[in-house]
């Protein structure tokens, strides 16, 4: 019992393992605000100032924090924005404030000892009384131009009234004219490219302003690996993601919220569950690296980590390391690719800043199936089973099911002399036996209607930062709970984050920071079986008949409608991440870096699946247990993670002239362990309290232990003439604990080379062609991405029962071992060489960007299966580095700024990519299409050409003259598949299912992504602000193999089958009468019909469907409309008055159109499930989560 009174027993967890990292957290904080009393007069104190062009609010805290004092003041008495300069060393408060004021007409008094009062000087006789009025009264106009570095006229450049949403846009010949008050106005000039410029308009009506080129843009910095690095210097192939573009969104994971954001990333749901409540994705970057899998290597701030434990709101950027030269810094554990996240820090000499953002969002299924009526369900069922030799559906259901559409009772009545006298409504036919119930039934129910609802769900983010002179802190909360959109069980999410960030200038050379992260998950999903997956749920979901009852004639759910299945019991997770880093950075001398960090990690899985009785009603009224149920049981899995890691590093920068270099040298450290606990036990006696203690069944225990250890030494060269020409070079040694001795290390280096044409004195920028980057790099990384010991043959122990030889005894487990797998002790890594060029040009004064970049990546040395051994060995064969992979590819990125004039602003952006991936080498001697060969593309699907179906038994009569059809079985009739003879030898069939033997097989498509794309836009008018973000596919091709009842609908069982609208177009060569066909008469014939013949049989079925053909082959592509966003800002004046910097609400949508050709309710990015594959891959089985529509409503506040 958890004596903790109302809070969850996680909370409590949670409560345990940070506790000690938030009271130092608070100690911190408190010191990092120590400050001293003087008992000495006010106006007496002195202070030290030596700022220029410094804002009036941030002179004013400085002077708060130096001489212990609060100014008091109004809105309209102060610009707090305006730029001031002050200098004054130990120098009276009184004379410092006089004259900062003065020249502003600002008096100033103190009150209660340390408050300070500022309010309007009173005008002198003669002089202008309207400094007394509100200067928002006041307006007049201010006319002016803006001109570049070279005095030509800009258009285009932002201009707005600082502190106001008003503003306006230049002209062609740069001139504007805008409306400004006359209370000291300073207007804000922005442009791209160009340095924001303010000027104080004062009295003048006419104004000239040049812009500067922006330096800040050029020295704009990019984190990569072990450091930063300015932009205009980088050589790799790097791209960067603001936090901002992921904000205020409601996708529940960062892996989510990434798709389509940067060319050459491929997002797939990697499981059965699809895009369940929580749902994470899986992230290839430029396809697929090798044949044994790979996944990009994820830091956050520079520690490994998992990228969907992180709060969103918590970001500040991502960058995408693509290619070798830089990810080879990374090593072995960065062979595809890097994904660095920087969270958002404190700022130094920043007043406290509290951030709000919260929202709440619907959640709604996508489009769903069309469903059938009872009736007509019933007669094409029974169509089906004509054609394989028997009607399912009898003709006294189909008059129940006629007399229940029509509420003729009383028919019901007498046709079920069973019925129960006290039922108190028509359900359930009452037979004992549910599998006569479930062919008996009448009712008429849409089950995607009655399964499938919306769902409420919310998201919270608070954070706190700020600091002084000497500290800085971040610290933030974030809350999201997310259920599912099924009516019926426990489907839900729910993540809770904290983060703590505290930064310290220990001395000016001298820096320590620490940082804490914590994310706990809860995951609940309803149970449905033994078998429980979505993927299985949602088979019985898709497949639920129409005439079978939500209830029986006691008001009960009908087991056959399976909500008793997912309503009964529940599987519950609870994941625990807990991060908790230290970091120093000294500087002994200029140019010279030392760097050390530590982290540990802990985690905790907990997770408990209880599968209780599933409660059926009987003819009585009384219940009973299910079969299916029986026994109850309970699984509980204890796991948990110790990880730490460790960096040591240091650097040197040397500026000789114009040639600058960098080197950089360090270490790094990492072990980790993993245990997990699992144990499962049958019959519970109480199910209300669902223990191992409550169970009186046989327990069944296992564990799994492991551990992993890396090292690795890395360096980084890097030299510029000019920041024009540029050169890097990587190196990294690691060494890993998956191989033996003597093949544990490598070595992988990479060299990139960049050149700013814009920089040689040749460069003559215009406003059509304003900069060029020329980039090329070259590199090698490791991949150890392979089972530990592989290098022992390890002898298994196995605890099951050997019924079949001994008996079943006293039903204890029998251990016994085997013998172990023949090892190959040379394995050694994996290894990518990728090489890449990449262009970066700007036009139209930078208005324009566009970059783009081709690649190869050479994949070497991967593991794969050696010669056949003799079936007498008795042992598994082992594992070679033998096989080997090429992937090609390209990017391109356009980006647009632009305004137009009436305070319009808007961007547009669009990204596009491609790669193929070819194997180059596989021991593959008979070149069979069931795995690899040489010269195979990833992703090939094989089939048949079928251009049509048998439209009349004359076709059929002389199609099997011509050829032989024996391979696919079962008897030929009009509207079955009609496969051609493409080799032209009369027999169609797969030959010997080899490359150079493939008979009539050829390749009919692709399961990879080609040509992925996405578009954005943005505009903001005044302080309306509105975004879209689109993503798609262009190229993808999936076949549905014969378990894919959701695609074909007719299924070899009744029972099986998921008929709905779609599938009403099927051949049909019958009249039709009132328990057969679709309609009745020569209406129900339709010869021209694009699903074949349906069946209830399996050979027969089988052979229209089983075998992968052109005329079924799907295409995936889409183009989804990811999210659209509308929001506005409340002005600065308006908030001024209740002390808020930023408000913004807003509006927003995810998944709201889809564009694509796949049928309802199966989502092109997640149509996986289970079935048999025809071919290498690309066959598809049940149906599973899809992508849910999302509707929310949100509020970002900053005081």
């Amino acid at each position: 019992m958890n004596k903790k009174g109302l809070i969850p027993l996680w909370g409590w967890k949670i409560m345990k393992v940070t506790v000690h990292q938030f009271l130092l957290f608070a100690i911190l904080y408190g010191v990092s605000y120590a400050h001293e009393t003087r008992g000495q007069s006010v106006l007496e104190k002195k202070v030290s100032l030596d700022v220029e062009r410094m804002e009036f609010k941030s002179v004013l805290s400085m002077i708060e924090e130096q001489a212990d004092v609060r100014f008091i003041y109004s809105p309209s008495v102060i610009d707090i924005w305006q730029k001031v300069d002050v200098k004054a060393t130990n120098k009276v408060l009184n004379l410092v404030l006089t004259e900062l004021f003065k020249p502003h007409s600002i008096v100033f008094a103190v009150s209660e000892d340390k408050m300070i009062s500022l309010k309007r000087a009173a005008p002198k006789v003669g002089e202008d009384a309207s400094a007394e009025v509100p200067g928002e009264l006041q307006n007049r106009e201010v006319r002016g131009r803006v001109t570049d570095e070279t005095g030509n006229g800009l258009q285009g450049v932002s201009v707005v009234v600082k502190g106001t949403q008003r503003g306006g846009v230049t002209h062609a010949d740069g001139s504007f004219v805008i409306t400004v008050p006359a209370d000291n106005p300073v207007l804000v000039f922005s442009f791209v490219g160009y340095r924001t410029a303010e000027v104080s308009v004062g009295r003048e009506t006419s104004i000239e302003v040049s812009m500067e080129l922006d330096a800040q843009a050029l020295e704009e910095l990019v984190v990569v690996g072990y450091g930063t690095q300015k932009k205009v210097n980088l050589t790799g192939a790097v791209d960067v993601i603001s936090g901002e573009k992921l904000a205020n969104r409601q996708a529940p994971t960062v892996s989510q919220l990434l798709q389509g954001a940067s060319p050459g990333m491929n997002f797939n749901i990697g499981n059965q569950d699809g895009f369940q409540p929580g749902a994470t994705m899986d992230i290839s970057i430029r396809g697929r690296g090798s044949l044994n899998g790979g996944a990009p290597y994820v830091l956050i701030d520079g520690i490994p980590g998992d990228l969907n434990n992180l709060n969103p709101a918590d970001i500040a950027s991502i960058s995408i390391l693509k290619d070798a030269a830089a990810s080879a810094i990374y090593g072995a554990r960065a062979p595809y690719g890097v994904i660095l996240v920087v969270t958002k820090s404190g700022q130094k000499e920043e007043k406290i800043s509290v951030t709000y953002s919260g929202n709440v969002f619907i959640n709604t299924p996508p489009p769903l199936p069309k469903s059938l009526n009872s009736y007509t369900w019933s007669r094409i069922q029974n169509e089906a089973g004509s054609n394989s030799g028997g009607r399912p559906i009898s003709n006294a259901t189909i008059d129940r099911i006629i007399a229940y559409q029509n509420e003729d009772w009383d028919y019901l009545r007498e046709s079920m002399p069973n019925w129960p006298a006290n039922a108190t409504i028509f359900g359930a036919f009452p037979l004992e036996d549910t599998w006569d119930q479930a062919n008996q039934n009448y009712a008429n129910n849409d089950w995607w209607d009655l399964y499938y609802g919306h769902s409420v769900n919310q998201k919270h983010d608070i954070s706190f930062n700020g600091g002084s002179k000497s500290a800085s802190y971040y610290f933030s909360a974030g809350y999201i709970g997310q259920k599912g959109v099924l009516n019926f069980g426990n489907d839900a999410f729910k993540r809770l984050n904290i983060l703590g960030k505290v930064n310290f200038k220990i001395a000016d050379w001298w820096d320590f920071s620490w940082d804490a992260r914590l994310a706990n998950k809860l995951r609940e999903r309803p149970n449905m079986t033994s078998e429980g997956d979505y993927s299985f749920m949602f088979r019985h979901i898709s497949r639920s008949y129409p005439f079978t009852p939500m209830y029986d004639g006691f008001g009960n759910y009908t087991f056959e409608s399976h909500i008793p299945s997912i309503t009964t019991g529940s599987d519950k997770a609870n994941d625990l991440d807990s991060w908790n880093t230290f970091r120093t950075e000294l500087r002994p001398v200029k140019g010279w870096k030392i760097y050390g960090d530590f982290s540990y990690n802990f985690q905790k899985m907990s997770e408990v699946g209880v599968e209780p009785y599933i409660m059926i009603s009987n003819l009585d009224g009384s219940f009973s247990p299910n079969g299916v149920s029986v026994p109850n049981s309970i699984e509980r899995i204890q796991a948990d993670t110790r990880y730490w890691t460790s960096n040591v590093y240091t650097s040197y920068d040397l500026q000789l002239n114009s040639h600058h270099f960098m080197l950089m040298a360090g270490m790094q450290l990492e072990k980790g362990n993993f245990q997990q606990l699992r144990g499962y036990k049958t019959d519970l006696m109480v199910e209300g309290v669902p223990s191992f203690q409550t169970a009186t069944g046989p327990a069944l225990l296992s564990e799994a232990l492991a551990h992993n250890a890396t090292q690795g030494y890395f360096s980084r060269f890097t030299y510029n003439y000019k920041d024009r020409y540029l050169l890097e070079s990587n190196a990294r040694i690691d060494g890993t604990y998956v191989f033996k001795h003597g093949n544990r290390w490598g070595f992988f280096p990479s060299f990139s080379l960049g050149w700013n044409v814009d920089r040689e004195p040749f460069w003559r920028s215009s406003d059509g062609f304003s900069a060029l980057k020329v980039r090329a790099s070259w590199g090698q990384l490791g991949n150890q991405n392979v089972s530990p010991y592989g290098d022992l043959p390890l002898i298994p122990v196995h605890t099951t029962q050997l019924n079949w030889i001994f008996g079943y005894g006293n039903g204890r487990p029998t251990g016994y071992t085997s013998a172990p797998g023949i090892v190959n002790r040379n394995l050694t890594w994996e290894t990518a060489t990728t090489s890449n060029l990449g262009l970066n040009m700007a036009f139209l004064r930078n208005r324009l960007l566009v970059d783009i970049d081709v690649f190869e990546r050479n994949t070497a040395n991967m593991i794969g299966p050696s010669e056949a051994k003799p079936g007498v060995l008795g042992a598994s064969a082992p594992r070679y580095n033998n096989s080997a992979l090429r992937t090609r590819g390209w990017e391109l990125s356009v980006n647009w700024n632009g305004a137009i004039q009436d305070e319009f602003t808007y961007s547009l952006g669009v990204n596009v990519s491609d790669y193929k991936s070819v194997v180059t080498r596989f021991f593959n001697p008979t070149k069979t299409l069931s795995t690899w060969s040489e010269g195979r593309t990833v992703g090939e699907i094989w089939g048949f050409t079928v251009h049509d179906l048998y439209r009349s038994q004359e076709q059929v009569d002389a199609h099997l003259q011509e050829v032989n059809l024996s391979y696919f079985g079962g008897t030929w009739r009009p509207g079955d598949v009609k496969y051609e003879d493409t080799n032209g030898d009369g027999v169609v069939g797969p030959g010997k299912y080899t490359v150079d033997d493939h008979g009539d097989m050829s390749i009919i498509g692709n399961s990879e992504p080609r040509f992925l794309y996405a578009f954005n836009g943005t505009a903001k008018y005044k302080g309306f602000d509105f975004s879209m973000f689109w993503r798609g596919v262009g190229k993808k091709d999936i076949y549905f193999s014969n378990f894919a009842n959701m695609f074909w609908g007719f299924n070899s069982g009744w029972w099986e089958s998921s008929l709905t609208e779609r599938h009403l177009d099927y051949f049909r060569d019958a009249p039709g009468d009132k328990y057969t066909g679709l309609y009745e008469g020569q209406a129900n014939i339709n010869t021209g019909a694009y699903w074949p013949r349906p069946y209830l049989n399996g050979t027969e079925e089988a052979k229209n469907k089983a075998h992968a053909n052109t005329r079924y082959l799907q295409s995936a592509r889409f183009l989804r409309l990811q999210n659209v966003q509308l929001g506005y800002t409340f002005s600065n004046k308006l908030l001024s008055r209740v002390k808020l910097q930023n408000v913004r609400a807003y509006l927003s949508a995810e998944n709201l159109i889809t564009f694509t050709s796949m049928p309802r309710g199966i989502d092109p990015i997640s149509p996986l499930g289970w079935g048999p594959w025809e071919g290498t891959n690309g066959t598809t089985g049940r149906l599973t989560y899809g992508a849910d529509r999302s509707f929310s409503v949100g509020l970002v506040m900053t005081y």
